[in-house]
């Protein structure tokens, strides 16, 4: 299996770590979050050149820099090395290579793992295994590789869709900074991710004009009347609960204003389809998709 770009295990790729320059600036320590994201997130970022045959830093679509991130995937393949492990892995939105170190942390600290942990690790990278991988993400010659700091085994099913959930919530509340500190908003949505609605196959949520309500009952972009009061009320009762509201709360409100089950029930479909609602900790919570 050849992976190419400098990942060799006798290249110089990531083994060495260059000496960083004085004009260069320094990095921002404080943004370097671990930052839970989907493959597809991944494949997606821009990266900025930095004229020494790599890259600098990679930037999501949403603006965030990319320092640490997690995953959860599948591996799908492995192929052991001497000193090293390549994966090949997918989570649904895409396939990426991550490198995993057999004799410990490739930092430049010269610390290595304890046997115990590097045992661990290994024992994870096992084809067609559910993993959760905490790494960084480094590009060569215009190649993308998660450089891998932690690998483990998933221990139950509901770890994969806490971790959907993780991303969506993530990008939420940065969404939400953006929006608070009066900075443009930027295109897309969860959806452009592979997920919000995971099972819709509508487009990307809408952001920006058109969304807010005016004192005479403006239009909140969801195209009829049902559809605004869905919006409206998710929008009001959803910022009290990260759950955000059930559709029982929904069905109730409307109710008073005329609004059938099946009227709300058609509304929060279409809502959900469109991108303007997603669902949360499961099919009867929705929130607003900001």
């Amino acid at each position: 299996m050849s992976y190419g770009g400098g990942y060799d295990d006798n290249a110089g790729g990531y083994g060495s770590q260059p000496t960083p320059s004085r004009d260069k600036p320094r990095r921002d320590y404080d943004s370097q979050t671990l930052i839970p994201v989907t493959i597809k997130m991944i494949l997606d970022a821009m990266s900025s050149p930095s004229g020494d045959g790599a890259s600098g830093d990679l930037v999501l679509a949403d603006e965030r820099p990319i320092h640490m991130i997690k995953l959860v995937c599948a591996i799908r393949t492995s192929e052991a090395r001497s000193t090293n492990t390549f994966l090949d892995v997918e989570d649904g939105t895409g396939i990426f290579q991550v490198k995993v170190f057999s004799s410990g942390r490739d930092d430049g600290s010269g610390d290595a793992d304890c046997s115990a942990m590097q045992q661990m690790r290994m024992e994870a990278c096992q084809d067609n295994q559910y993993v959760r991988i905490i790494g960084q993400v480094r590009e060569f010659d215009g190649t993308r590789q998660i450089i891998a700091n932690d690998v483990r085994v998933l221990s139950s099913g509901d770890e994969l869709s806490y971790h959907y959930l993780e991303v969506a919530h993530s990008y939420e509340k940065h969404l939400k900074r953006k929006q608070q500190q009066g900075q443009g908003i930027f295109g897309g949505g969860m959806m452009g991710y592979g997920i919000g609605n995971v099972a819709s196959s509508g487009g990307p949520p809408p952001h920006g004009g058109g969304v807010g309500l005016s004192a005479h009952g403006g239009n909140l972009g969801g195209g009829s009347r049902i559809n605004d009061a869905v919006i409206a009320f998710i929008q009001s009762e959803g910022s009290m609960s990260d759950s955000g509201v059930h559709i029982d709360q929904i069905k109730a409100s409307l109710a008073s204003q005329g609004f059938s089950n099946s009227d709300v029930m058609n509304a929060i479909n279409e809502l959900s389809n469109e991108g303007h609602i997603y669902s949360t900790i499961d099919e009867q919570h929705y929130q607003y998709a900001s």
